[in-house]
């Protein structure tokens, strides 16, 4: 057998799905003088990328580029999907080695953590939250819609106002019960919101803005009187682990409102309800119950294991971190940490410290916030620039370093604080609209 021959019979074998990883590699190596002149420089990138080792996700790249090389010649041949599925599970188990890896790694700051908890138990919630994936009972049957992609304007509309139905009907058979379970009161259609002992969390679906359906999920938990940016979080593995990841792919179909929502679409946007209701249930409200106080969510403990787990374990394909949630040595954009320790070190008497970062965040911003007065000087009280919000706050903090007398000072930075509470409740949809002078 000629090589001609040889040659043609490995691409078959691997257009099958029937030459493994390694017999291939092997087989190139041994082979590659004759290949360069056998194949054009591109068929051989195609079939050995610069990139490739000896595993089923690169090898189902070269029975792809096999593929391309058979119908550029006019005889197309049908492909094995063995390599694709043995790429998923490899690609399942390499995962899981490496989230392993990182469970090992932050285990000591871990367990300082739940040790901590342990003495400062907060109530556990119990909801059986898996018996809402699925379906939402009573859910109207889909219309059968005589195209698929709309065009004229009473098809956006129709379109529009189906998707919408089908996002009501899944937020409040999904989403509002276990928001509910866990303490959350709606403020708005799509907004869930808590407070308890100085803590706010909240939960929002912003609308899309061209209408139809929803761009993104915000989560936070802070103080009252923070806001929602540079603060203290949770876990990588919990904020962008799995669960979150699978709750983003494929967002569109509860985004936009341009195709027909029929029978399958419906279906994709239960999916998706689940997706978001088992990130929201099995990770993000749970860890939110165990932090009760302000005192635990400013605890060294926490924010040590917090620390520890802000940089995921590389993604195996890849080779970059799953998740990053490190600033790399970087103070947040906006001095939102300045704030927020800030105005809690002054709450816990601790004023050099205190004033000085508060200060800093003041000044950080005060270019800034001059430009953006004077276009819109109701800025610092409008909750949509939280930026302006946060600095208004910063500055009446600040202002108590000038009151005489540490009593005073004290006695000021309290009332200060119940002050910026009082709107900041407007602010995070706790409350209705407040006003405040300046």
């Amino acid at each position: 057998m000629n090589f001609s021959d040889e040659m043609k019979q490995m691409l078959l074998r691997v257009a099958a799905g029937e030459t493994e990883p390694e017999e291939w590699e092997k087989w190139w190596n041994s082979n590659k003088a004759k290949l360069e002149e056998a194949l054009t420089r591109g068929d051989r990138g195609r079939m050995m990328p610069a990139l490739w080792c000896a595993d089923y996700y690169w090898m189902a790249k070269t029975q792809r580029g096999v593929a391309y090389y058979f119908h550029a010649q006019g005889r197309p041949v049908k492909t094995s999907g063995y390599y694709e599925e043995k790429a998923k599970e490899e690609e399942i188990r390499n995962r899981q080695k490496a989230m392993e890896a990182y469970h090992r790694d932050t285990a000591f700051a871990r367990q300082i953590w739940e040790e901590y908890l342990e003495r400062h138990p907060a109530e556990s919630v119990t909801f059986d939250w898996k018996s809402l994936l699925g379906t939402p009972p009573g859910q109207k049957p889909a219309i059968a819609f005589g195209y698929k992609n709309a065009r004229t304007t009473e098809q956006w509309k129709e379109c529009k106002d189906e998707l919408k139905l089908r996002l009501k009907e899944n937020l409040q058979a999904k989403i509002t019960p276990v928001a509910k379970a866990y303490g959350m009161k709606k403020a708005g259609l799509k907004t869930f919101v808590r407070e308890k002992n100085g803590l706010v969390s909240r939960i929002q679906f912003i609308g899309y803005f061209r209408g139809g359906g929803y761009e993104a999920i915000i989560c936070y938990l802070c103080p009252i009187y923070a806001i929602e940016y540079g603060i203290l979080g949770l876990p990588g593995h919990i904020c962008q682990g799995e669960n979150f990841q699978r709750m983003c792919k494929d967002w569109g179909v509860i985004q936009y409102g341009t195709e027909a929502v029929d029978a399958v679409m419906v279906e994709c946007i239960n999916r998706k309800f689940d997706d978001i209701l088992t990130f929201l249930a099995d990770g993000l409200l749970p860890e939110w119950q165990r932090i009760n106080s302000l005192d635990i969510y400013f605890a060294k403990e926490r924010r040590d294991y917090l620390k520890a787990a802000e940089k995921g374990p590389n993604d195996p394909r890849t080779g970059r971190p799953m998740w990053n949630l490190a600033a790399e040595g970087k103070p947040d954009p906006w001095r939102a940490d300045d704030y927020l320790f800030g105005v809690w070190e002054l709450l816990n008497g601790k004023e050099t410290e205190g004033y000085m970062r508060l200060e800093e965040c003041v000044r950080h911003n005060s270019d800034y916030m001059e430009n953006r007065l004077k276009e819109y000087p109701e800025a610092c009280n409008d909750p949509r620039d939280a930026m302006a919000v946060m600095y208004r706050n910063a500055q009446l903090f600040a202002r108590t370093k000038e009151i005489a007398g540490a009593e005073k000072r004290k006695n000021a930075v309290r009332e200060t604080y119940e002050e910026v509470c009082r709107f900041m409740r407007y602010y995070h949809g706790l409350a209705k609209k407040t006003e405040r002078n300046g």
